[in-house]
């Protein structure tokens, strides 16, 4: 009777939890949203800067470029009414108009700097209005993106299994820092053995991981470290354009948007 009579409890208490649990999970996270969103306010009233919410109708698009031996190019999409991330990685061999001729996006890189590579992608692909250019050395983007640590990253899809065991890597998922990352997709550009678009599907892979692990961290951290290297960017970002893409972060951070990766032509 008396082990019983305890059924009903225990019953009616898991019932209890199946109710609360999600309650109490998403309290927590809505808390978390709030307090960024707080700090963020705060912060912007300290500094006079009128405070703006994120709104559905921040979105901003970016052509991502790290200069080099080897650049490798990369177009970011942000757009909270649709709730996204959309990162399209773009091979360097990608054939470009320039100066009444065709060259690679590479060589109008080296020519002509990151405005002329904007420029020449909007005659190829159909660029949204007002997408604005942001290039890094590699110093400095392993400086900006060292911040938030390893990333872990596979490269199923991207590469093969002996393709990666060429360069002492598994197709397992794996931590890997920012200028590690940045050597690898070098050594993958320059061998001729690899197909530019899978090259391009590998840098596809780290953007994505690293938009995915670190997304809800962004919208306190990167507009700042961006604002601070400055000096080091070749960029037409304005400073509306960084307060654009910190209220757009922080839309898609609180409202875990989709992160979605992939490289011209779409493989």
């Amino acid at each position: 009777m008396r082990s019983g009579g305890w059924k009903p409890f225990w019953a009616a208490l898991f019932a209890s939890l199946l109710v609360l649990v999600p309650l109490v999970g998403g309290t927590v996270l809505l808390s978390r949203q709030q307090l960024r969103t707080q700090l963020r306010q705060a912060a912007r009233s300290e500094s006079g800067v009128p405070i703006q919410l994120p709104k559905t109708t921040d979105q901003l698009t970016v052509l991502l470029c790290v200069s080099g031996e080897q650049p490798g190019f990369v177009l970011a999409y942000l757009n909270a009414s649709q709730n996204c991330v959309h990162l399209l990685s773009v091979p360097a061999v990608l054939t470009v108009p320039f100066a009444e001729e065709e060259t690679s996006l590479a060589r109008c890189y080296a020519a002509a700097g990151p405005a002329r590579c904007r420029e020449a992608l909007a005659q190829v692909l159909a660029l949204p209005e007002g997408t604005r250019y942001l290039a890094f050395s590699p110093d400095v983007l392993e400086r900006i993106a060292s911040r938030y640590g390893p990333v872990r990253v596979g490269f199923t899809g991207a590469l093969t299994e002996e393709e990666l065991a060429r360069y002492g890597r598994s197709r397992a998922v794996q931590g890997i820092s920012a200028g590690d990352a940045h050597e690898f997709l070098c050594q993958l550009q320059a061998d001729e053995a690899f197909s530019p678009v899978r090259t391009a599907a590998a840098r596809a892979a780290v953007w994505d991981a690293f938009l995915r692990q670190d997304l809800d961290l962004l919208p306190a951290t990167l507009p700042d470290a961006l604002r601070a290297s400055s000096s080091a960017l070749l960029t037409d970002l304005t400073a509306l354009d960084y307060d654009a893409l910190e209220r757009t972060l922080e839309f898609l951070a609180n409202n875990s948007a989709a992160v979605a990766a992939q490289a011209l032509p779409g493989q």
